[in-house]
């Protein structure tokens, strides 16, 4: 074993990274097995910054990324990006992961260079079992990014319509907004997703909240095209307050 391990260093050595890195990007799962058996930096660093078990993670690389975890890596190693070991398994929806890593004690509300959090990238998979893991361990169903968007926001507009469920069960504000002014209903509004228009206004979501623009949930739709979804919500809105005295 000794001598394959010194041959498996020689020649990853060579490509300007880590054996390790080399051996996850390019190498083969004997010889990411070799070197991390054989004392390879469990922590080191690929060309983004990110950590061995995150890009085993990206490359799906499973196997490598279960060893690593078992070995002690560190699942708080951020890349240039700030993503972490478990956001990259959430973004890449291996929710078997996701789980071994929140028994590792992963941290569940870590947050990248855009503020989101792991339960905000989620919805991009529509992966609800991922979102009750994340919420069981406490992830902040009503964080928010750096644009004011929450995990909610993110589901209604992509019609997860499962994943919104979950995140109103668990307590997602249905009628929050985002600094721009701009509720869930509307995203989803905007993007034609009735199954989840339907959803939100059963769950308490206002179709009269309007933007910064002063546009309503009904107003996108009717803008994007999806008139059935504008003639579902006008007749719900209420009639816009003007300013005392008759103003404009």
């Amino acid at each position: 074993m000794r001598w394959f391990l010194l041959l498996v260093v020689l020649v990853l050595a060579g490509c300007g990274q880590p054996p390790l890195i080399n051996a996850l990007n390019e190498g083969t799962d004997l010889q990411v097995r070799a070197l991390i058996e054989g004392g390879a930096d469990i922590n080191a660093r690929g060309p983004s910054d990110d950590s061995a078990l995150t890009i085993a993670i990206r490359n799906k690389r499973l196997d490598a990324a279960r060893l690593l975890i078992s070995r002690g890596a560190d699942l708080t190693l951020k890349g240039d990006l700030g993503v972490t070991p478990l956001m990259m398994a959430v973004a890449e929806g291996h929710t078997p992961l996701v789980q071994e890593l929140l028994a590792a004690k992963a941290p569940v509300d870590e947050r990248d260079r855009f503020m989101n959090t792991p339960l905000m990238v989620q919805p991009l998979q529509d992966t609800p079992e991922i979102s009750r893991l994340l919420l069981s361990a406490g992830a902040a169903v009503n964080a928010t990014d750096n644009h004011g968007l929450t995990p909610l926001m993110v589901a209604a507009y992509l019609g997860h319509v499962e994943t919104c469920k979950v995140l109103i069960a668990a307590g997602a504000k249905v009628n929050a907004v985002t600094d721009d002014g701009h509720s869930a209903l509307m995203r989803a509004a905007r993007q034609g997703k009735r199954p989840a228009v339907e959803l939100l206004l059963a769950s308490g979501a206002d179709p009269s909240i309007r933007n910064n623009k002063y546009q309503t949930a009904a107003d996108w739709a009717h803008k994007k095209g999806h008139d059935d979804i504008a003639a579902l919500l006008r007749p719900l809105e209420r009639p816009l307050e003007r300013p005392a005295g008759g103003g404009q």
